[in-house]
Parts: C-alpha cells; structure tokens; sequence
C-alpha cells in the first residue's frame, strides 16, 4: 500500500471515530481517486476492520457516486458484508432519510441483497415518497424479495394515475402470492385488458389452488378479454388446472359451462374425459353444453367414449351431431365402427342427417370404414354429389385415391349445373374448424360466395381487397376477440357499408351491450344453421 493510501485510510479511520460525516466523504473521494487501483482496493480490505457505522458512511458515499460502485466492486461488497451483519440499520438510516438519491440507493441495496427483513422498512416508507421513479423501484424491490408484512399497503398502487406504478404493484403483490395479495389483484381486475392480463400473468405464475380458482372464476367473467385471456392461461397450464375447472361443469350457468369445456379440450388430457361423460349422461337440456362437450371429446386422446360419442350422432340439433361425428372419426374404432352402422340401419334413428354430419365434418375414418356398406355407401355418395360444397367434393376425392378407391371417384362427381349468379361475398371467422364447417355447409345452401377464417387478423388483412358484403364472427376467440375484429373493421368500414353480425354461445347481457356498442348489427346466438343466417343476412344486409 502506497504512503498516501496509507495516510488516508488513517484520516479516514479519524473522522470516522469522531462521526464526521462530511469528512468521511471527502477522505473516501480522496481515496478512489488515487492512481494506483491495487492500493486502492487493499485500502478497502483494510476499511472492512472499521465498526458497523461505516455502513452509513458508505451507502451515503455510493449514493452519490453510483459509478464508485463498478470501477472498484469490492467497495459495494464491502457494504453488502456490512448490511448483512448489522440489517436493522440499514432500515434505520432508510428510515430517517428524506433524499430521493440516498433512498434509491438504499432500495437498490435491500434488493440486491433480497433482504426481507428490510421489508416492514419498505412498507413504511413507501407511504410518504412521491417521486414515481422511487416508488416503482420500491415496488420492485418487494416484488423481488417476494414478502411484506401488509398486502394491502400496496393496494393504493393499484389505482395510481402512473401506470408502470400499477404494473410495479400488480407484480409485487403477485410476487408475495398470499391469499390476501392474489384477493387485491383479482378485485383489480376489469377496467384494462393489458393490466388484467398481468395481472392473470401472476396467478398463472404462482399456480397453487387458489390462483387456479381464480383463473377458473374468469371464465364466468362477462368481460371478454379477461374471459379470453383467462383461457388461455388455464389451457397453458394443463392437467394441473383440471381438478378445478371441472367442478364448474356443475353449473347453471350455461356459458361458463362452454368455456370449461373449451379449455378441457384445449388441455388435451385424458384425465377430462370421464367428467365430459358424466355431463353428456345427465343429457344437459342446452344443445351448446352438449355441442362443446363433443367437440372436447372429439380432440381428447380416450379409448373409452364410445357410447357417448355415438349417442351423440342422433342428438336432435344438426351442429352437434357435426361435433359427435368428428369426435367418432378421432377416436375411431371397431366397436364404434358397429355403433355408427347400428344406427344407420335402424329405421328409429334419421339415417339422412346421420350422413349429413358425417359428410360435412369431413370424418373421413367413418367414411372409409362404411364404405363396405352399400347401401350406406350410396347415401354417402349421393349426398356428396348432390348437396356437399366443392370443397369437401374435394377432401373425399383425395380421402379415396390415398386409400387406393380410385375406383369411386366418378360416383362423388357432382353433375355439372348451370352457371348461376353467385349472392355476396360473406366472411365467417371462428377459431373452431368444426363451427367453420357449419358455415360452410349452411352458407353453401344458401348460394352466398364465402370465405371462413379461423384466425381474425387474416380476415382483417383481406377485407379490403375482397370487399365482403356481410360479415359473420364468433365473440370469444384468443389474441382478437370478435369486439376486438368488430372495433377494427368499423375504423374503416360503417354498419351500411359492411353488416357484422356476431354469432355467440354467450348469453350475458353485459358481452352483448359490449358487442353492440363496438358496432355489430346484430347478436345472434348458437346452434344456428342456414336459416338463422338467412334470417341474420336478410335483416342487415341491404343490397345497393
């Protein structure tokens, strides 16, 4: 060590034992601006001898000279090894200061060092800071300790006029993650979409029971972009969420019914299987619960549904034999083999419409398999030449010559017909395939040119160059809901020039006023088939 380093470590040990503060801070300047960096840092060990008070010195020096910090580290470990010694008081001196630099510096040492027992100190300061930089990095630093004494003296936060205040405290609060935290989130929720999707970010995150029942709880939400969003968290988190969510198929409520049973099959988890069979034995009245349940079973990997899959083929409405039929194709078997051509030779049961769904969900597994059949075979190809849409003359096409049927082909071959006047363009978006296909088959009967589209934004991308008469959406899909589409498309388009009509399990009050009030013509509600479209398109729709 240099004589000069020495004579100041010693000046440095004299104002320290006499308390003076200002002299501690000219002789520590002294010492870091000293040319010989060794010495420098064998100046700091020896400065770690010196009694806990220097911690006050320090911090204080450090606070003023952030950059002190990174040209001599063992300066900051030295205060770090100080603080963990002796933490009350670093709390004491965060207590007693009132400058905004001294704080933050003080915050940035309890973060650094996760120092929980600074977090009462925390609390209690955060009440009398103003300056909103300092409140968030006080907010953060709580956030990554993960604890407070008192959850709900965060709860102001929530509601500051600063909003990367309100997200600091969404994540502190989601950070501590105790029931009376995740309680003040969830009653924050609802007012912004990007602050209630951090806020659904967090339970995601802590993941222990009572933050899946919240999750859970969002599919009754009438707001759809938490509904949306709590969906899709539940979907990411998979088989955990199961145990809960499925407790809401015994509710009355018929939409949060639906939801549920979308997520299931989002999950794709055999564990869902049995509660889905449950509700489809107790015959639920609402021809939505049971369209959704088949269309759960239809994407959940189970060899054990099939006598709940095949009742489902002579279900009353003509979506959800749809839903049922490609349940079938997807688990397909032999013993749903003989159930599908049971029913198709009873004269009980409607052999017609049977076909119908088998035809226009594309099961091309049933297909195949009923094809020894003749008289089921020639009610297939019939109803695929007469009344199939080109496009699924198509997909049975390609099903028979990969299968080596090319020997069928011209029995699928429509006649062809006269040219007709094509009605207007419709557009039909929905994120499920399988109400797609509906669309498709009701829209074709109905003689309109359409297109379908299962993710909005590329509906968004060709509404300009297409320039569709009439648009049909769903209401609840993931990254752009049908409010959200609605919103978008009537930046451009007014309801005279373009007609939405949104199409919707829901049934909530709130999530139609909300439809309306982004645009929509018309909220009109599933099952539907040609003539609730006809009936949609004739009441908005006024052709020039």
């Amino acid at each position: 060590m240099s004589n000069n380093v020495e004579a100041i470590l010693n000046q440095l040990r004299g104002v320290i034992a006499n308390g003076d503060s200002e002299g501690v801070g000219v002789w520590l300047a002294d010492l870091i601006n000293e040319p010989n960096n060794e010495a420098v840092n064998d100046a700091i060990r020896e400065l770690g001898r010196i009694d806990a008070s220097l911690i006050v010195y320090l911090t204080r020096f450090i606070a003023y000279n952030r950059a002190v910090a990174t040209a001599y580290p063992l300066l900051e470990d030295l205060l770090f090894e100080q603080i963990l010694a002796s933490p009350d008081m670093l709390v004491e001196i965060l207590s007693s200061s009132s400058d905004v630099n001294e704080i933050a510096y003080y915050v940035h040492c309890i973060e650094a060092l996760a120092l929980e027992s600074a977090t009462l100190g925390l609390e209690t300061k955060l009440a009398g800071v103003s300056d909103e930089s300092l409140l968030i990095s006080m907010l953060d630093a709580i956030a990554k300790i993960g604890f407070c004494h008192n959850s709900q003296s965060l709860a102001d936060y929530l509601y500051a006029s600063n909003r990367d205040i309100i997200a600091a405290a969404i994540g502190a609060l989601g950070s501590i993650g105790s029931h009376d935290a995740v309680q003040l989130l969830s009653d924050r929720m609802g007012t912004d979409s990007e602050l209630d999707r951090l806020i659904l970010d967090q339970f995601a995150e802590i993941q222990d029971q009572f933050c899946i029942e919240k999750l859970s709880e969002t599919l009754a939400s009438h707001i759809t972009h938490v509904r949306n969003y709590g969906k899709a968290k539940l979907a990411e988190m998979g088989a955990k969420a199961i145990p809960v969510i499925i407790e809401n198929l015994g509710s009355d409520d018929t939409d949060l019914v639906v939801h549920t049973l979308n997520v299931l099959g989002d999950i794709f988890d055999e564990s869902a299987v049995k509660p889905i069979k449950n509700l489809l034995h107790n015959h639920p009245a609402d021809a939505n619960i049971r369209f959704a349940a088949y269309e759960s079973l239809g994407r959940l990997p189970s060899e054990k549904i099939a006598l709940a899959l095949a009742e489902g083929l002579n279900d009353k409405d003509d979506n959800v034999r749809l839903a049922a039929s490609r349940a079938i194709n997807n688990n397909y078997s032999r013993m749903l083999g003989v159930g599908v051509k049971n029913l198709l030779h009873s004269a009980v049961f409607d052999s017609e419409k049977i076909i119908a769904a088998i035809v226009e969900s594309e099961s091309d597994n049933i297909f195949l398999d009923l094809l020894v059949e003749e008289e089921i075979r020639d009610a297939l190809f019939t109803y695929i030449r007469e009344q199939a849409h080109s496009d699924v003359v198509k997909f049975f096409n390609v099903i028979l010559a990969k299968n080596d049927r090319g020997d069928l082909l011209s029995f699928i071959q429509p006649e062809q017909q006269p040219e007709q006047k094509t009605k207007a363009l419709v557009y039909a978006v929905d994120d499920s395939r399988m109400i797609l296909n509906i669309y498709r088959s009701a829209l074709h009967k109905l003689g309109y040119e359409f297109k379908l589209f299962e993710f909005p934004e590329t509906a968004l991308k060709n509404i300009e160059e297409d320039k569709p008469a009439f648009v049909f959406t769903d209401m609840n899909m993931p990254l752009i809901s049908g409010i959200d589409l609605t919103r978008k498309i009537r930046e451009t388009h007014s309801a005279d020039e373009l007609p939405i009509v949104m199409v919707t399990t829901q049934s909530e009050s709130d999530s139609k006023n909300d439809a309306l009030a982004a645009g929509v013509s018309e909220v009109i509600g599933k099952p539907f088939g040609a003539d609730a479209l006809k009936q949609a398109i004739e009441r908005n729709y006024k052709p020039n």
